[in-house]
């Protein structure tokens, strides 16, 4: 009897403790979409944040950029989203106006993260009605790439900071040997509006156009100025000082192999293809030089956001918090971190990078408006139109007008 009676004894501590020992295993995971370019940072990241935040784990989804926002969209709406969601700052407004991502300002008070060591510029992207709701950790800008081995050849002096448009397409020409080799190249794929836009707005700002008015309220881009710059684009084209696929093109899969090849002789680079020249010039016997864009450069970056439809939010902050410590996202190989101390950090610290802050002084964001995602769309799609010739860029300007209109 005292055998059974023990036997029940231990029978029922070892089924009062099960929970608890399972309890003490369980951990808290969260989901993070990232950009497909994250691939190779994917393992160290999930490794250190589990080593370093006991009782968590992350699991890093990979996202093409094709449908990135539609594709947000749909999963925080579904209610399969993840914790974290990474998002370009031109992404930005369409979800913060349809009320689809957590305010952050608590968040950030209480993780005592430092805002003012962010480029200020995209942390206005991330704010609407004075309300945070994305938080940087990546900024970049575009220089202006060029082969010094092409110029060479050539016979043309290197472009210089300070570069004016017609310098600049008057460099093009020198360049150009048609059918063989070109001056320059432009990003006008419809699968990349943001790259677009990256091709499109140094030409757009510094000819004195824009996208709307100073108060968002009405579509700027049939002014003379605005027209000026479609002409000058589509004139790139036209005349043969880009190549024919260009139309198709975007700026990290088509126009930095062809640079790296030497059949384009300029560029706009970005900091996560930089990073890749050095190999690139080695293997094809090339020397390269980066000067500041003429015109402006499109301010862009990615920020970290919390769906509505989050499942660990608590998870979440924990994760941001900890990404978004300068020495943690300067560790990261793929992008130019949005903190100033992280760029001095690592990598980052290097020489090679010091221009894009520099870059900053005459760089713009696009307007921040809810409607910005249906408008660069708009403006992607008609400028299309007139590198085609469907229609001609003054005509492709009254299209945007009339159908951004309708968006405000």
């Amino acid at each position: 009897m005292k055998t059974r009676i023990l036997t029940l004894v231990l029978a029922l501590m070892l089924v009062a403790l099960t929970p608890l020992a399972s309890l003490a295993e369980e951990t808290s995971n969260v989901t993070i979409w990232l950009g497909s370019w994250w691939e190779g940072e994917k393992e160290w990241i999930e490794k250190e944040f589990a080593e370093q935040n006991p009782g968590y784990t992350c699991t890093i989804e990979l996202q093409p950029i094709a449908n990135y926002t539609e594709n947000a969209v749909t999963a925080i709406v579904g209610g399969n989203s993840p914790d974290v969601m990474a998002l370009d700052t031109l992404f930005l407004p369409t979800l913060m106006s349809q009320g689809l991502l957590d305010p952050l300002d608590d968040f950030v008070a209480e993780a005592g993260i430092d805002m003012s060591d962010i480029t200020e510029v995209l942390v206005k992207a991330g704010t609407m009605d004075d309300t945070l709701y994305a938080i940087p950790y990546r900024w970049t800008c575009n220089v202006l790439f060029y082969n010094k081995t092409m110029f060479a050849a050539a016979g043309v002096e290197y472009p210089e900071d300070g570069l004016t448009l017609e310098q600049f397409r008057t460099l093009c020409e020198e360049l150009t040997i048609p059918g063989e080799q070109y001056g320059y190249g432009i990003a006008a794929s419809k699968n990349d509006p943001a790259n677009v836009m990256t091709s499109f707005t140094p030409v757009l700002w510094g000819m004195g156009g824009d996208f709307l008015s100073e108060d968002l309220s009405t579509c700027t881009l049939n002014s003379p100025e605005a027209i000026a710059a479609i002409e000058y684009w589509c004139n790139l084209y036209y005349d043969g000082l880009v190549p024919e696929g260009c139309i198709n093109y975007s700026i990290t899969a088509d126009l930095f192999p062809l640079a790296m090849n030497q059949t384009i002789a300029m560029i706009p680079m970005g900091d996560s293809n930089i990073v890749n020249i050095a190999p690139y010039a080695e293997e094809n016997g090339s020397e390269w030089g980066v000067c500041l864009s003429p015109g402006y450069a499109r301010a862009a970056g990615w920020s970290f956001a919390v769906p509505i439809s989050a499942a660990n939010k608590e998870g979440a902050e924990v994760f941001m918090k900890w990404f978004l410590q300068p020495e943690v996202v300067s560790k990261n190989n793929t992008v130019l971190p949005a903190s100033a101390k992280a760029r001095t950090m690592g990598k980052w610290a290097d020489e090679l990078y010091s221009i894009y802050d520099t870059q900053a002084a005459a760089s713009k964001h696009c307007p921040n408006t809810p409607a910005w995602t249906q408008i660069q769309t708009i403006v992607t799609e008609e400028l299309q139109n007139a590198l085609q010739k469907a229609c001609m860029p003054a005509e492709a300007a009254e299209a945007m007008v009339e159908r951004i209109e309708g968006l405000l």
